[in-house]
């Protein structure tokens, strides 16, 4: 890598932190998502598409990570789900609520709901009567716990 530092040309200007955190992140963000939703589109048909996920609060942050997996993309994070806003109104996780929240990301990758074929999220009453909710509008939907 050095030796091939000498052929930089001396007008070159590094990115600075704020494009790295910023522009260049977003950049590379978009690009993994692409590669990603192709890998899990790739033989969906087929193979079909699981939606994953588990709530847990981490220094009193209610999260939900939604992961996806297919054929040829075997975990996918697709979101982390931050509630802490929806919690301080008075709101709460409820069905309704986490339905809301997982059912569009699904509807992205499976506009005609016709690849996804199972749901795998943890046991908890509020999210198992969600998936529920999610499989009513999925026809294909095994739900498993």
């Amino acid at each position: 890598m050095i030796k091939t530092a000498r052929f930089v040309p001396v007008t070159y200007v590094p990115p600075s932190r704020k494009d790295i955190g910023g522009r260049l992140l977003i950049e590379n963000y978009n690009i993994h998502m692409t590669e990603t939703t192709s890998k899990l589109l790739q033989d969906a048909e087929l193979f079909g598409l699981t939606a994953m996920g588990d709530g847990t609060t981490i220094c009193k942050y209610p999260l939900t990570n939604v992961l996806f997996a297919g054929g040829y993309e075997h975990q996918a994070l697709i979101d982390v789900i931050d509630s802490s806003n929806h919690m301080a109104i008075g709101g709460v996780k409820d069905a309704r609520y986490i339905a809301s929240k997982i059912m569009p990301l699904m509807e992205d990758i499976d506009p005609k709901k016709e690849s996804f074929d199972m749901v795998v999220f943890d046991g908890a009453a509020n999210v198992q009567k969600a998936v529920r909710v999610i499989a009513a509008r999925f026809p294909k939907l095994i739900v498993c716990k």
